[in-house]
């Protein structure tokens, strides 16, 4: 019993230095790191999605280079979601059969809605840019969004436009799905908290080729400028037919007025003097991500925009994640939940209590085809 009694002494005294051994060995990364890409890379959406692999396959390959994580190489998966539900919710469970680290999903959010009850099962993280702000309303601690979102921007962007630009009679048009639709009734409800009523609030289709109706309609209603919140294939359009329709109202709305993608197919005078509030795109940036924007673009001849500098970022956290804690889940969650001034490329990371990890916005005008940084804008308590 003595002896017995003495042995319970020595392991006591000894537990503290074991404890963290044991919990290093625990989480040790054994063979490859596996992690995976589920976004669209066909159909209309690819324009956006082409840009989560491309961030995150460039941190990967520069990593790779370096000689990986942890001392192991990073294995990458990206399955295609398309722009369906269905497809979207099979591109995830196939990913997860093979047991990844982390999970990367698209900017599209009804499609990361239809993955988020999978990833509750799982309990992998699920690192995303989807910008509908209930995605981080969930009750789902595995979420991270790395990228602004549209309940900052519904502020955001009418404040802007009434208290920098002296906005009064502002006329919306969105595009008609759950992300412009919901974008429009936040942005209502701050002009009317602000005393503005929108002379015209209209939309289109995200199949729609043709908004000169609409477009002259809000111009017929007396507008003073034409607020916008849609993606960067349709808001190319919006600028070229109002050009064309002889509309020269002010024009803002979210960055997509001035990504590169949507840059590439208007003419100088169509893009010219258009405000943009959203996430920060790094041709605007200092030379080092001006650098990494021109490396990007050479590798996959797609300008990066803001959704690509915020997956390369998401994955430098993954990476200092693993480093600090290893290959255990749960513990790299915990580490994303406790950010706190991560510093990214253009700007520093911090996680609130939802998830969301973004809270500076760029406000860009473009000169010609060049957006300009003007300054930036953080959401309240930031």
């Amino acid at each position: 019993m003595r002896r017995l009694l003495l042995t319970f002494v020595a392991l006591a005294a000894l537990a503290p230095e074991l404890q963290p051994r044991m919990a290093h060995a625990a989480a040790a990364c054994t063979g490859p790191i596996r992690i995976a890409v589920v976004t669209p890379t066909t159909t209309a959406l690819a324009l956006l999605g082409i840009q989560v692999r491309n961030g995150v396959e460039f941190a990967v390959d520069e990593m790779n280079m370096a000689g990986g994580i942890a001392g192991q190489k990073i294995s990458l998966a990206v399955e295609d979601t398309a722009a369906s539900a269905g497809t979207a919710l099979s591109a995830v469970n196939r990913v997860l059969e093979a047991d990844p680290i982390a999970v990367f999903g698209s900017p599209i959010s009804p499609l990361v809605f239809t993955q988020s009850e999978a990833i509750r099962k799982a309990e992998v993280p699920f690192i995303v840019t989807a910008t509908n702000a209930g995605i981080t309303q969930q009750n789902l601690p595995w979420l991270f969004r790395v990228h602004v979102h549209d309940g900052q921007l519904a502020s955001l962007v009418p404040t802007y436009g009434v208290k920098t630009m002296g906005l009064k009679k502002p006329g919306l048009i969105v595009v008609g799905d759950d992300y412009g639709l919901g974008a429009s009734k936040g942005m209502q409800a701050t002009f009317a908290s602000l005393g503005i009523t929108p002379v015209a609030v209209t939309s289109y289709a995200p199949t729609d080729k043709d908004m000169t109706a609409q477009l002259l309609d809000i111009a017929d209603k007396g507008a003073d400028s034409i607020i916008t919140f849609g993606r960067p294939g349709d808001l190319a359009l919006v600028l070229k037919q109002a050009k064309q329709v002889g509309i020269s109202l002010p024009k803002l709305g979210n960055t997509s007025l001035m990504a590169p993608t949507t840059m590439a197919n208007v003419t100088a005078e169509e893009a010219d003097g258009a405000v943009g509030i959203g996430g920060m795109l790094p041709q605007t940036g200092d030379e080092r991500a001006k650098s990494w924007a021109r490396a990007v673009e050479a590798k996959y001849s797609v300008p990066a925009d803001n959704f690509t500098v915020a997956y390369y970022d998401a994955m430098q956290m993954l990476k200092a994640a693993i480093e600090k804690v290893g290959c255990d889940k749960a513990a790299i969650r915990d580490t994303f939940a406790a950010t706190k001034g991560f510093k990214g490329m253009l700007i520093s990371y911090t996680a609130d209590a939802h998830g969301d990890l973004a809270h500076t916005l760029g406000v860009y005008r473009n000169t010609g085809k060049t957006p300009m940084l003007t300054g930036t804008v953080n959401e309240a308590g930031f």
